[in-house]
């Protein structure tokens, strides 16, 4: 018969067994891109591939000095920070007063819209801008992306919404506090967390993305992923510059996370419970 500390033991094991495989499966592949990006072409190339050989910044300075680069870094922030100031000016209200009112059925209708694949509405967004004249332009992109950021944040922050006191709000009314300014002064510092937490995961995404600026971006609009594919498909695949082009991608939502950690676990957390 097994004893209590056998069982124990052989579950610490099995977890952290499981840990290793999990770490290892999401970082080996940023960690083998990374070592790429400081090799030669010849070292990039080499069958076997080389661990140990002399790192250089060469293939850094050459993605740097490209003018596609860094217009496309340009366009992806543009359209990260504009998606994510858009997005918190509607979806917060919406999640409060949806929040306030109780209204369940409306949220679980705007997390339904979610339900389709991305690819579905892509031919259709491609004829309405075309149409409209968004084709290749911040303003398409920014509406695509918020078309899925809203439903997310909405449904995230109700948890948050409704573990604010109502008794807070009205003694902020008992003072003179407009209803706006109730929600701007009292309620939104009281969800901080939940506001960083969607900010960060909406960092993520949008950053990310690569189906919507592929089909409905152009010269002007082209993002950092879909530079980055152009690479992938070239005649001429250089390892060294895709790796390094890759890693810079990676660096800003890094910073972003490490930057927001505290509030992003324990928003994550929250959210999950709630």
């Amino acid at each position: 018969m097994e004893s209590p500390g056998f069982k124990k033991i052989a579950i610490r094991i099995i977890f952290i067994f499981a840990c290793i495989v999990s770490i290892t499966v999401f970082i080996f592949p940023f960690f083998w891109v990374f070592l790429m990006s400081l090799k030669t072409p010849d070292a990039a190339q080499a069958m076997p591939p080389e661990f140990i050989f002399r790192p250089t910044f060469e293939n850094f300075r050459e993605v740097l000095s490209q003018g596609a680069f860094l217009r496309a870094l340009i366009n992806s922030f543009v359209v990260t920070l504009f998606t994510l100031i858009a997005n918190l000016i509607i979806a917060l209200p919406a999640s409060y007063i949806i929040a306030r009112r109780r209204q369940k059925w409306l949220s679980f209708g705007i997390l339904f819209t979610q339900m389709a694949p991305w690819i579905v509405f892509l031919l259709p967004w491609y004829i309405i801008f075309k149409k409209l004249g968004l084709y290749d332009t911040y303003i398409g992109l920014v509406l695509v992306n918020l078309t899925y950021m809203i439903p997310l944040t909405v449904w995230l922050m109700l948890g948050f919404f409704e573990d604010v006191p109502v008794e807070v709000e009205e003694a902020a009314w008992l003072d003179g506090c407009s209803n706006t300014g109730t929600f701007v002064r009292i309620v939104i510092p009281l969800v901080k967390g939940g506001v960083i937490t969607i900010t960060t995961l909406g960092f993520m995404f949008v950053w990310n993305i690569f189906i919507f600026p592929l089909v409905l971006s152009g010269a002007k609009t082209k993002t950092l992923p879909v530079l980055v594919y152009s690479f992938l498909v070239d005649d001429s695949l250089d390892f060294g510059p895709l790796s390094a082009a890759a890693v810079l991608i990676t660096l800003p939502v890094i910073f972003f996370v490490l930057l927001n950690q505290k509030y992003f676990q324990r928003g994550i957390a929250l959210g999950g419970r709630k």
